[in-house]
């Protein structure tokens, strides 16, 4: 939450079922449909893709893929959280580097939401939500799905969608970008309504395809990546399993993604073509499930009680004594949880998953310089090992502590590297703000706005900084951007 340290979520307030639907409607999801598919020794699976990349250039996808994601950031609590996001491109990028793109850059993200589900979009973006990972026991079953959204990537499912039915898959996808061109929820909505109700059943049809298709080459990219592509089937297995018994949420589950015991058996029988993978390390997929589950956790309480009950039990990993802390300083527990981080810190004096959740516990209970202090080191001893993780969690502190100051050239050098986080721009306007510069507080509202598809606003906020330059090249530079974003717009309208 912007309001404080860490727990950082780009949030709004929308229809989660909304969203949901457009997403199932539009993009290729995780978890859907099974066929039945041939087995192929592990090195020779065919190509499946087709020719009908030829219908979605690689431009178009990226235009579309980009307005997507904006356009999603609006209406979807996204997690931006450096360390968490940094783990899963180094799952997806390891995926990627034995797959057919492994010179494109992806994108991968965290939406904050308890539902099983992920998305790919044009363009190399994927999102996963959170209970991907709480849901995951294994580093294998977490990749398992990353490796089945690279592939309905990489196999163009969404332009082979539209070879396939063009009518259909026109208006499904004219439902989505109506919302990005316009920028009104209730238009998106009301399209997004009609298209789902006229062409579920036959897209449903298609993905099945799709699913077999993905769940085939992301055991490929598992095996070749060194994971263990059994991860795939048992990870399919449980959600079968949960869904049978989870009969609220089960018949929407599986009107929008069918998963069968066919589908589970196919992927199962497949992974025996496979060579033996080595031993699996999950010790930092445990940290991370461990971070994501307590420091994003719906009910604190309920949580603390969770791993009480595993250290009660015998359980003394860094996991669960981690779970713990982080659990109990979101309910409030800080003096509690300040003893157990102290003692982690003991153990594992090296670990900055840790320190940085140890300096959150202080500056959450206003132990404001503690919480500084060792922020400051961790970021000391980081940057020392190239490392950059730390410098958004540090910047972050400084911002929200009034020291603007000395924060502003942190997140400057990270939009470097990372310039289309809405959260950066946000955080810079904020320090610009509190530093009494109103013209770049409002340049880079209007980038924090753009970047989440609130095209209209981006722009007003652009004018508002367009009265207060003073150079020639200010004007020209803002009126660029402007510019921009009206091109941006008139593309998507023209894929309509």
């Amino acid at each position: 939450m912007l309001g404080q340290s860490f727990t950082i979520i780009d949030k709004v307030s929308l229809s989660a079922k909304l969203v949901r639907a457009s997403i199932a409607t539009t993009m290729c999801l995780a978890i859907t449909a099974s066929v039945s598919a041939q087995s192929d020794h592990y090195d020779q699976l065919p190509d499946l893709g087709s020719q009908a990349e030829s219908m979605l250039s690689n431009e178009k996808a990226k235009v579309l893929g980009r307005s997507f994601i904006r356009q999603s950031r609006y209406r979807m609590p996204y997690i931006y959280d450096p360390e968490l996001l940094d783990y899963l491109d180094n799952i997806g990028n390891r995926l990627l580097q034995v797959s057919k793109d492994a010179n494109k850059k992806y994108h991968f993200y965290l939406v904050d939401n308890e539902d099983i589900n992920a998305f790919a979009v044009p363009g190399g973006h994927i999102a996963l939500h959170k209970a991907i990972l709480t849901k995951s026991e294994t580093e294998s079953e977490l990749a398992s799905v990353v490796a089945h959204e690279i592939a309905h990537i990489t196999q163009a499912h969404i332009s082979r969608r539209l070879e396939n039915s063009k009518y259909d898959s026109w208006l499904a996808l004219g439902a989505l970008l109506a919302a990005v061109a316009s920028g009104s929820s209730d238009a998106a909505q009301a399209a997004i309504g009609v298209s789902q109700a006229s062409i579920m059943d036959r897209q449903l049809s298609f993905s099945r395809d799709f699913e077999a298709e993905a769940d085939a080459l992301g055991i490929r990219l598992l095996s070749r990546a060194g994971y263990d592509p059994a991860g795939m089937p048992t990870f399919f297995k449980r959600l079968l399993s949960q869904n049978r018994v989870a009969e609220s949420k089960s018949l929407e589950f599986l009107r929008t993604h069918p998963l069968t015991l066919s589908r589970v058996t196919e992927s199962a029988t497949r992974v025996n073509s496979y060579p033996t993978p080595p031993p699996q390390d999950n010790d930092r997929f445990l940290l991370m499930q461990a971070k994501i589950n307590a420091a994003y956790s719906s009910n604190p309480a309920r949580t603390r009680d969770h791993y009480k009950n595993k250290i009660d039990l015998g359980d003394d990993s860094l996991p669960t004594q981690f779970g713990y802390a982080v659990s109990l300083s979101k309910n409030g527990e800080f003096a509690k949880a300040s003893k157990i981080f102290a003692k982690l810190s003991q153990r594992y004096p090296n670990n900055l998953t840790v320190q940085i959740m140890e300096a959150d516990n202080e500056l959450e209970s206003n132990n404001i310089e503690l919480g500084l202090t060792l922020l400051e080191q961790s970021y000391n001893r980081a940057k020392d090992a190239g490392n950059n993780i730390v410098d958004l969690y540090y910047a972050n502190a400084l911002v929200l502590t009034n020291k603007s100051d000395q924060a502003i050239p942190i997140i400057r050098e990270a939009l470097k590297t990372n310039a289309d986080e809405p959260y950066l721009h946000f955080l810079l306007s904020r320090a610009y703000a509190d530093m009494g510069d109103k013209k770049n507080s409002y340049i880079q509202r209007a980038e924090y706005h753009y970047k989440r598809g609130n095209y209209e606003f981006a722009i007003e906020q652009y004018k508002r900084a367009f009265m207060m330059v003073k150079t020639e090249y200010e004007r020209e530079s803002i009126a660029a951007s402007i510019e921009s974003i009206e091109y941006e717009i008139a593309a998507v309208k023209k894929l309509l």
